[in-house]
């Protein structure tokens, strides 16, 4: 009971990630602008590599870049609308994601 009183005064995005759920990674201008601007992207994350992906049918193109510890960076391949792709790090381990519209 006293987490649902504490979480209640928590925002939603706070409390989304108290749960464990991860909100999407629009790759649009902004993320929080609905897919209207671009396609549906999701992205995430482990030790060495980072992952996309996009769920909106279409024919845009995109990648993943990931940014590493220790100066490292990888992308993914160009891949063509609804799928999903790895991006590896090349030296380190992933910091940070992203989906990138080519």
């Amino acid at each position: 009971m006293r987490f649902r009183t504490a979480v209640a005064g928590l925002g939603l995005g706070t409390a989304l990630v108290l749960a464990g759920v991860s909100a999407p990674a629009q790759a649009a201008a902004h993320d929080a602008v609905p897919s209207v601007l671009g396609p549906d992207c999701y992205k995430g994350k482990n030790l060495t590599n980072g992952w996309g992906e996009c769920r909106t049918r279409g024919n845009y193109k995109w990648r993943v870049n990931v940014d590493c510890t220790l100066g490292g960076s990888g992308s993914s391949s160009i891949v063509t609308g609804k799928t999903r792709t790895n991006a590896y790090c090349n030296w380190g381990n992933v910091e940070q994601v992203y989906i990138e519209l080519v």
